[in-house]
């Protein structure tokens, strides 16, 4: 309870006992008023009166003086209070406004220069942070940007880092790739736990291995027809309450073997193919040298077998030439590209050709998928084409999203290039850093083809790459618009016996997935469904920007236009994406066992629920709202929308990036994040108090919502 209810509670007291000891005075005069005579009675009556006046009067005048210290000085002190804890655990930049005529003096200034000062001080502590580790960051990135896969685990198997190159190696299994997440998901435990064990017992001591450099293994992939050829290394940790790490390297060991096999294969046949030619060659050159005074007619013969020798080695090695530059091609990496980095390197690699192919780029830039290297050899070579084509003509280049593709358009003024033309085309042959690699290879790697067509607008022509988007695409910037409104048909509480230990788990320390949805409307039980659905984790006090789910949804029923306003999903942004049977198993995969948050919880959790029999999942997860706890925390404000939380706490909202799914669970996450400092200040440190926390102010809020219908 805070000061001010106490402060009015302990007026309320004095004010029911001081009824209390009238109503008394009263009542005994009145069972004795037969034995007093009359001028006694009138006089007693006359006083009684006075003193009830007085008392009414004294009442009043307390109660004024009680409501003008309340405003001028209990309330500013828990505004004060409440600013305090958001300076010392939120945001130290943060304003103390109150009104003129406090009594606080220069408390609310003091209050304001300390929270100067903490910052100074945090900015301080950072930079001289950011000074020490920048050396682990360079060594970071260097990591992740490794063309081997590297995933680093601790005891229990959870990842802790990994790089792009074990993203495109279990790029069937995103989902279960995370930090935080258990390699186990990913490969078969027995391999990995007898390699750790082995690692440990190298590294325990001189009873352990002579060798305690790196393990090299095998290991399946689970899900997946690939063997991995594995190598792994021990980070062991000195200190008792610390786990050692494991630095693991994977490489698909099936496709490389497959590729020394065929470079086995292709020096065998290399040396078979030309053993033959060239042992005929040195026979007859012998021949032609030991006997100089040989017949014309078979000399000729001898030199006719040479040139047909020669001849045969040339279409050999011809063939082992080709066959090499395939084995040379093949290990590529597709990566995020920016759809204009790429228009702009290519109008750069242009501009070397005389005359030049003037490039300009239409459009909104995109995220692709792509070998940005390769790529670029092919677009240059269509360009090229399309200026022998149509002559020096500026050609625009659009990139457009399209059915589960991005199409990348190149688009002149004139006719189409003939299809035969375009698929003469295949054959081209281009070279890449000393390897030869022909267009269809660079085509059939990015899973696309050429397509030769007229464009929309008459007069002109065009040809289109469908190429694989990013998973970062899909922004909808929309209009501001108003909260949804509060929900409270389901208590937290419910998942209590289920939790266990886990209640008792620092909030501190586990894994989080902030979420959020875009609905057809406000009604699930009436068959309003979600068209979007985006997550992002929180690991040790990080958002994880790099690890975040998100998807369109078609709902199977039109998109009212009152949600389109909202959320800025139309009926085509849906129509070829996939179910909700086919999505909500995916982002259960991707949440695994970690805490769900939301804001406004309910609302998301009661869409989720109603789908899961259907989609044969179960949302069992511990879940906490940001809206209940900033009740929790901050009870005595009347406004807890978003916004207005995020603005409490300095969180810099993107207002064109608000309602969208992933938008709103950024937001969530970084309010999410201050909110937990808040309540670690507050005593509230575990998962178990967090939730009861939640709950309590589920059943108040509710009831205020009851008071004000």
């Amino acid at each position: 309870m805070n000061g001010r209810k106490q402060f009015w509670l302990v007026l309320g007291a004095f004010l029911l006992l001081a009824l209390g000891a009238l109503v008394g005075v009263i009542w005994e005069a009145t069972r004795k008023a037969p034995e007093l005579d009359e001028a006694t009675l009138g006089w007693l009556h006359t006083h009684l009166a006075l003193s009830l006046l007085v008392m009414f009067l004294l009442g009043g005048v307390l109660v004024q003086i009680w409501v003008w210290l309340d405003k001028v000085l209990l309330k500013p002190l828990v505004h004060v209070s409440r600013d305090l804890s958001i300076i010392a655990n939120a945001d130290p930049a943060h304003e103390i406004v109150l009104e003129s005529d406090h009594l606080l003096g220069v408390l609310p200034d003091s209050a304001h220069q300390m929270g100067t000062a903490l910052l100074h001080a945090r900015r301080q502590v950072h930079e001289a942070l950011a000074n020490q580790i920048a050396g682990m960051e360079r060594l970071e990135k260097v990591i992740k940007h490794l063309n081997v896969g590297l995933i680093v685990i601790n005891a229990d198997a959870g990842i802790v880092l990994y790089n792009v190159a074990a993203q495109n190696l279990f790029r069937n299994r995103l989902d279960s790739l995370g930090l935080g997440r258990s390699l186990y998901e990913l490969c078969a435990r027995t391999p990995l736990e007898t390699t750790m064990e082995f690692l440990n017992r190298c590294h325990a001591g001189p009873g352990g291995c002579a060798d305690k450099g790196d393990a090299r293994f095998f290991c399946a992939a689970i899900h997946e027809d690939v063997m991995l050829d594995c190598a792994m290394s021990l980070f062991p940790c000195h200190e008792a309450e610390q786990q050692n790490f494991y630095l693991i390297t994977f490489e698909e060991a099936t496709r490389r073997v497959s590729g020394l096999r065929r470079s086995d294969r292709l020096i065998r046949h290399a040396l078979e193919n030309i053993r033959g030619p060239v042992a005929n060659l040195r026979a007859a050159a012998e021949t032609l040298m030991d006997h100089g005074d040989m017949e014309p007619e078979a000399r000729e013969r001898f030199v006719a077998v040479m040139h047909d020798e020669v001849g045969e080695l040339s279409v050999r090695l011809d063939s082992i030439a080709t066959e090499a530059d395939t084995l040379a091609s093949e290990h590529w990496i597709l990566n995020d590209v920016l759809t204009s980095d790429l228009i702009d390197s290519l109008s750069r690699r242009l501009e070397k050709y005389r005359g030049g192919v003037p490039v300009h780029p239409v459009g909104e830039a995109l995220w692709i998928q792509a070998d940005a290297p390769a790529l670029l050899l092919a677009l240059e070579r269509m360009m090229q084409k399309i200026r022998d084509h149509a002559g020096s003509v500026t050609v625009e280049v659009e990139a457009l999203m399209g059915n589960h593709r991005i199409y990348l358009d190149l688009i002149w003024p004139g006719i189409p290039i003939s299809a035969s033309e375009v698929e003469s085309w295949h054959t081209i042959k281009l070279e890449d850093g000393g390897a030869v690699i022909r267009l269809e290879e660079i085509l059939e790697r990015h899973g696309c083809e050429v397509w030769s067509q007229p464009h929309r607008h008459a007069g002109y022509a065009m040809l289109r790459l469908p190429v694989a988007p990013s998973p970062r695409q899909w922004q909808f910037p929309v209009e501001e618009i108003p909260e949804r409104p509060e929900f409270y048909d389901f208590s937290l509480m419910n998942t209590f016996d289920s939790l266990g230990t886990r209640l008792a788990m620092s909030l501190s320390g586990l894994s989080y997935v902030v979420f959020d949805s875009e609905t057809t409307g406000l009604q699930p039980s009436k068959g309003d469904e979600i068209i979007a659905l985006a997550g992002v984790r929180i690991v040790n006090g990080r958002v994880l920007l790099g690890e975040r789910f998100e998807r369109l949804i078609n709902p199977g029923r039109p998109i009212p236009v009152e949600s389109i306003r909202i959320h800025g999903i139309t009926d085509a942004d849906v129509a070829d994406q996939p179910t909700i049977q086919e999505v909500l198993p995916q982002f259960k995969a991707f949440v695994g066992d970690a805490v769900l948050v939301a804001h406004n919880a309910a609302f998301d959790m009661r869409f989720l629920q109603l789908k899961e029999e259907e989609c044969r999942v179960r949302f069992d997860n511990p879940v906490l709202d940001t809206l209940l706890l900033s009740v929790y925390l901050h009870d005595e404000v009347t406004d807890h929308t978003l916004d207005a939380i995020a603005e409490r706490l300095g969180v810099d909202v993107q207002t064109h990036l608000r309602h969208t799914a992933m938008g709103d669970a950024m937001v969530t996450a970084e309010v999410f994040q201050r909110l937990l400092e808040l309540l670690k200040a507050k005593g509230i440190s575990t998962l178990g108090l967090a939730m009861r926390a939640s709950d309590s102010m589920v059943r108040i809020r509710r009831q205020q919502a009851e008071a004000n219908y």
